[in-house]
């Protein structure tokens, strides 16, 4: 199985890429790749992380945003979220859908 998720993230301009390759049963890798070098910081703690409680672990006990934490991303980073998301296809909890967030501003 591989499951690829392409974030861009926003006004900070920086774009994350995330691929999980392999089986939730066997043996799986996760690539991180990102212009932003707190999201690269990431990759250890994703490497270590079960994958079925990083798709469906609670806020507080989720090793992706345990992480997120760690690394020092900011509260509205969506890239641990995308990470997430990416979980949960690969773990068959959920199908692949695009996630979008739309924001407009209105004096």
């Amino acid at each position: 199985m591989r499951v690829a998720v392409k974030i861009a993230a926003g006004i900070c301009g920086m774009n994350s890429e995330i691929e999980l390759r392999g089986s939730m049963e066997g043996d799986y890798q996760i690539l991180l790749s990102s212009d932003c070098q707190l999201v690269q910081s990431l990759a250890p703690y994703l490497e270590e992380a079960d994958p079925l409680m990083a798709a469906a672990g609670r806020f507080s006990k989720n090793p992706v945003f345990q992480g997120a934490e760690a690394c020092g991303l900011h509260a509205a980073c969506p890239v641990p979220t995308g990470i997430i998301k990416a979980y949960e296809a690969f773990c068959q909890l959920a199908l692949p859908g695009d996630v979008t967030i739309t924001m407009e501003k209105q004096d």
